[in-house]
Parts: structure tokens; C-alpha cells; sequence
């Protein structure tokens, strides 16, 4: 079985998103009720790792953040090799992962692998962070 399809297949099983509300990338990544990010959390490790190929293997960060929100408030957002803000492009590409159908999960990945031009044949590398809370 590829990764695309993996990935597709264990989202849907153990994260799926269901009939979720859909959610919009900021600057601040996606930011809303912590218990509705779940699915968009495990999507954007898989984005995350993609980007790290297209980057040819550049460590990309998934952070889980919202120390100054309500409690029940999150949020989740990639950074660029060198801490920056995800390029603004892939903001959308972010936006269009997160809300995909489960069963389209796949599709939309491999759309953005072809569309991109990731050479897939590199090692990805993704670091998680959080803040305390």
C-alpha cells in the first residue's frame, strides 16, 4: 500500500472527519475548539511531511498551540524550515487538506504531491511542538 493511501485509510478509521464543521488556515494556523481539530492535527502531519519532501527534507514543524486562548480553544500550524510562516500558498493547500471528505483524503494529497512536483523519493522530517498547557 502507498503512504497516500495509508495515510487515507488510518484517517479515516482513527481520525476521521466526519460531517466537521470545515475550518480556514491563518496566519495563525487553524485555530478553533480543541476537540474538533483531531482529524485536522493527523492531516497536517501528513501535509507536513509533504512539504518536507518538496523542501528536500527540511525539518517542518507541526506546532499545537493556544496558551493565550479560553481553555477548550486550540490550534495547529506548520512552520517553514527556518521558524517562519508557512508560505502563503500552502496555506490554501492546508485549508483544502483539513476539509477534505475522508473518503477524497487521498486524491486531494496526491493532487498537491503532482501539482507541487514532490519528489517523494527523499525523507521527510516533521518536529511537533507545544506549548505547556
Amino acid at each position: 500500500m502507498d503512504v497516500i493511501a495509508k495515510v487515507q485509510e488510518v484517517g479515516k478509521d482513527k481520525h476521521p472527519k466526519g460531517d466537521t464543521v470545515n475550518v480556514q488556515y491563518g496566519t495563525a494556523g487553524f485555530r478553533t475548539k480543541a476537540d474538533l481539530l483531531d482529524h485536522v492535527m493527523y492531516r497536517m502531519g501528513a501535509l507536513a511531511t509533504i512539504r518536507s519532501k518538496f523542501k528536500n527534507g527540511s525539518v517542518i514543524g507541526v506546532m499545537i498551540t493556544a496558551s493565550h486562548n479560553p481553555s477548550p480553544d486550540n490550534g495547529v500550524k506548520l512552520v517553514d524550515p527556518a521558524g517562519e510562516m508557512l508560505e502563503q500558498t500552502w496555506e490554501g493547500l492546508a485549508t483544502q487538506v483539513a476539509n477534505a471528505d475522508d473518503n477524497d483524503l487521498a486524491s486531494v494529497l496526491d493532487k498537491i504531491i503532482q501539482d507541487q512536483k514532490v519528489y517523494m523519493g527523499v525523507e521527510g522530517t516533521v518536529f511537533i511542538g507545544r506549548d505547556t498547557r
